[in-house]
């Protein structure tokens, strides 16, 4: 079964939610879904069991991969293993990323 998901629409799902991300994906093969944090909003995530990747939308900032600073923007792709402590911070401006994963956590 195909779907289309449309970014205005989750972004408004979770401006109405009150989340910072929204699976819009969740099979049993992947995972995918959207993270939106607000400047200086606190990434609350801890490792996943599976690898993960992620594609900055727009914003900027760094993602912290095991204790380890990478500068982020619009148009970075990242790829973080299965168990890396990762977090999004620093970042000035509304950040909005989309991330997939290898299956459900």
């Amino acid at each position: 079964m195909s779907k289309v998901y449309e970014l205005n629409n989750l972004l408004s799902e979770l401006e109405i939610q009150g989340w910072c991300f929204i699976d819009f994906i969740s099979r049993k093969g992947i995972q995918a879904g959207i993270i939106r944090l607000h400047a200086g909003e606190n990434d609350t995530q801890g490792p996943h069991s599976v690898d993960e990747v992620y594609y900055v939308i727009e914003g900027n900032g760094f993602i912290k991969i095991n204790g380890k600073d990478h500068a982020i923007k619009r148009g970075t792709s990242v790829f973080v293993p299965a168990r890396a402590e990762h977090k999004f911070h620093r970042n000035e401006q509304d950040l909005v990323i989309f991330y997939a994963l290898g299956g459900r956590d």
